[in-house]
């Protein structure tokens, strides 16, 4: 056979072989949802300060808005400036409701020391349709708690007369959150100080927990999960994630008298927080790093779990992946290496085809050749592994601190933000193409609850924070439906991934007409 035959089998050969990979990766990459329909509304729109929205979604297809605002008090802007009154609006898949004041701090309050306060709201829905609401209050910080069912919660008789859970809350910055596990079980974390103890004593700051195992009707003794090493120290930016079956993942900020970020922590709990096993170290700042903090989880099926830490030399998003449920960490990495910025945690929310989507306000980094785009929503989509797909910008540029973003009924995106510009709470609202909508289901039958000590949690030695010991056993995991493998997307993260498979099959076919070369040149001399 000739020569030109031989190159030819093997450029077709090379060709086919191009032709099998590359149609199935761009095949995939349609599989994205696209994101449209977007619009952006004034939610707040008064001339006073609002800050700090919360959304939380429901099975019946609802979202929920909460924010903190200065009601008759500052316009200010520029600032973050806690409000005196909770405020509440409602979307029921077509609009949302006139918002309405839920809960405000009366300004005569005898434990009073500075101005009345209402801020960093919290909540999460139950089966049953009650909202659980926490926050911050008064001055000193009070840790306060409210329900209401879901359906009334537009109406401010509905909610129940608040309830102080702890009186001696630090007040620093996201340092309080809640979580459901069903059927009837609350958890609730926060950053704790006794601040008489801590001047007369030397207490230090803790992150201490509380149990309901009654829908709220009663709450466990707090107990103490981390400790900090000395009075200088203290713990902000505290996150709780509930998986299947009963595992239980705090994660928080350890900070110093700069006021940056120093540590990144989690602990978890595999017994529905009866016990805590003592804290992992994530990433701690180092050198003339900037610093360590922002950290949120999210369950990637299994035991498997993503962790996003803002910080490193700048304020890079790095990630750290868990194949063992959160006892050991691989990374960090700097997944977005072209996005920078500190404005809040990352969030995580699945759709109706149960794709992991991530959202961060963050901005294009200074230099970054062949990216535009300046600070908005930027948005990815999980691709299996550590891979996660390009990132786009959703929404346009937009002045945003600390984000919260859920998906509603399957395809809705719904997002709230603080714009530190006008001292006002923004709201997206989007549609993911293609993607099935989750039809609204109807709430359980409330069942009879049952109080018992032994469902508390027990007083376990809490530990300081970065000894990565085990003060609980961890056990095997519970096989479930809950813990079948979740399917994420089928897209390559960007470019990237097809211009290493077309190198890959390039080196393929480069080898094969070597190897077909050296054949021909042996047979010439035979």
């Amino acid at each position: 056979m000739k020569k030109s035959k031989y190159l030819w089998l093997l450029f077709s050969l090379g060709l086919l072989i191009l032709l099998i990979i590359l149609p199935g990766s761009l095949t995939a990459q349609q599989e994205i949802p696209e994101i449209t329909d977007v619009t952006i509304r004034n939610v707040s729109n008064t001339a006073a300060s609002s800050v700090d929205p919360f959304l939380v979604t429901d099975r019946a297809g609802n979202v929920h808005l909460f924010w903190s605002e200065d009601v008759g008090g500052r316009a200010a802007i520029g600032g973050t400036t806690a409000g005196n009154t909770l405020m509440y609006s409602r979307w029921d898949g077509v609009s949302w409701t006139s918002p309405i004041d839920i809960m405000i701090t009366p300004a005569d309050d005898p434990s009073l020391t500075e101005e009345p306060k209402a801020w960093q709201p919290d909540a999460i829905v139950d089966d049953y349709g009650n909202i659980h609401l926490v926050w911050l209050g008064l001055h000193p910080e009070k840790l306060f708690y409210s329900t209401a069912p879901a359906d009334a919660a537009n109406t401010a008789s509905a909610w129940s007369t608040p309830e102080v859970l702890d009186e001696n809350l630090t007040g620093t910055i996201y340092s309080v959150d809640i979580d459901y596990e069903s059927p009837n079980t609350l958890h609730l974390v926060y950053a704790r100080v006794n601040w008489e103890e801590q001047y007369a004593k030397g207490e230090p700051r803790t992150l201490t927990y509380l149990k309901s195992t009654d829908g709220g009707a009663t709450w466990s003794d707090p107990v103490d999960i981390a400790i900090a090493p000395d009075l200088e120290r203290g713990f902000s930016n505290v996150r709780l994630l509930v998986v299947p079956e009963g595992k239980l993942y705090v994660s928080w900020t350890e900070w110093d008298q700069t006021g940056n970020g120093q540590i990144a922590n989690v602990a978890r709990s595999l017994d529905s927080g009866a016990t805590w096993e003592k804290p992992v170290r994530l990433a701690e700042r180092r050198g003339n790093e900037y610093e360590r903090d922002w950290v949120k989880l999210a369950s990637l099926g299994d035991d498997k779990l993503v962790a996003t830490i803002e910080g490193g030399f700048r304020a890079y998003r790095q990630f750290l992946y868990s194949d063992d449920a959160g006892k050991t960490w691989e990374g960090p990495k700097d997944q977005f290496y072209w996005l920078i910025g500190e404005n809040g945690f990352v969030e995580f929310a699945r759709d109706g085809a149960d794709n992991l989507h991530l959202f961060v306000a963050q901005r294009i980094r200074e230099g970054t050749i062949g990216r535009d785009g300046g600070l908005g929503l930027w948005h990815s989509v999980w691709l299996g592994g550590d891979q996660w797909s390009d990132t786009e910008l959703v929404g346009g540029l937009n002045q945003m601190v600390n984000p919260r973003v859920v998906i509603a009924r399957g395809d809705t995106i719904i997002a709230a933000w603080y714009d530190f510009q006008v001292g006002e709470i923004l709201v997206l609202n989007a549609t993911l193409e293609g993607v099935p909508q989750i039809p609204p289901q109807p709430w359980l039958e409330q069942p009879e609850t049952v109080s018992s000590s032994s469902t508390q949690p027990q007083e376990t030695a809490p530990a300081e924070i970065g000894d990565s010991s085990s003060n609980a056993e961890a056990l095997p995991a519970v096989p479930s439906l809950d813990t079948i493998p979740l399917q994420p997307a089928a897209r390559p993260a960007g470019p990237g991934l097809l211009i290493t498979v077309g190198i890959i099959s390039s080196a393929i076919f480069i080898f094969v007409v070597f190897l077909a070369m050296r054949l021909l040149k042996h047979r010439r001399h035979i």
